[in-house]
């Protein structure tokens, strides 16, 4: 089913057009809410992913407790609305149900968007995680390499709080919500410290090396140029 064709797609397309002011909420595993004001989409929360208020307080956190510039919290705010219509549009809900009010969500942030603006991003982010879905999923589990400790290696300040995180096992969903990060971009950075043996996705099996202790085994690859073209 593509996103276009996701009946929560539909009702968002009906409800612009309408130019109605309120919040549509979804029932199911994926379940969450996506508030509108006159036609265009405010702020989106889902159950899987880490909502706008998380995403702020852990940034204080990492950041000394420091002020979260308006700037910083306006990106928090529509990537926290995209990550969530990620999930949102991703499967169909048990039900639809949506409800007018004079005004627009409270902690609304990002910005008025289309909804055509929400598909087109949702459709991209889908193609590149169908991409990683051979190796990695948001809900698959990984553990740090075993070889790390032999190796010195230089990572980035996302990729140290990662392999921080891992003294057991967890999938790339319980590590944004921990880090108060999107979904979306922390399952593209764990598949990126797959492919470069940082860690290893449970159950997947072993790499064999070579005399030259390089990995026999060909390296997880993905159309990065051709996921954002689409």
């Amino acid at each position: 089913m593509t996103v276009l064709r996701n009946p929560v797609a539909v009702r968002l397309g009906k409800l612009a057009d309408a130019g109605k002011t309120g919040a549509l909420f979804l029932s199911g595993e994926s379940g969450g809410v996506i508030h509108l004001e006159k036609g265009e989409i405010v702020h989106a929360e889902s159950r899987g992913t880490p909502s706008l208020r998380t995403r702020t307080e852990r940034s204080k956190e990492l950041a000394g407790h420091k002020t979260v510039s308006s700037f910083e919290r306006r990106w928090m705010a529509w990537e926290a609305t995209m990550d969530a219509g990620t999930e949102l549009l991703s499967v169909k809900p048990r039900y639809v149900r949506f409800r007018e009010a004079k005004n627009g969500a409270a902690e609304a942030g990002a910005g008025g968007m289309s909804v055509d603006e929400l598909v087109t991003e949702v459709s991209r982010r889908h193609e590149l995680l169908r991409q990683l879905s051979a190796v990695l999923a948001p809900d698959t589990p990984v553990v740090r390499s075993p070889r790390l400790k032999a190796r010195v290696i230089r990572v980035s300040d996302i990729q140290w709080a990662i392999l921080m995180r891992l003294d057991d096992p967890a999938p790339p969903r319980t590590l944004a919500q921990e880090l108060g990060q999107s979904l979306f971009s922390t399952t593209i950075e764990v598949f990126r410290m797959v492919a470069m043996d940082l860690v290893s996705v449970v159950g997947a099996p072993a790499r064999p090396d070579d005399e030259t202790g390089e990995s026999n085994r060909r390296k997880p690859a993905i159309s990065f140029i051709r996921a954002l073209a689409g």
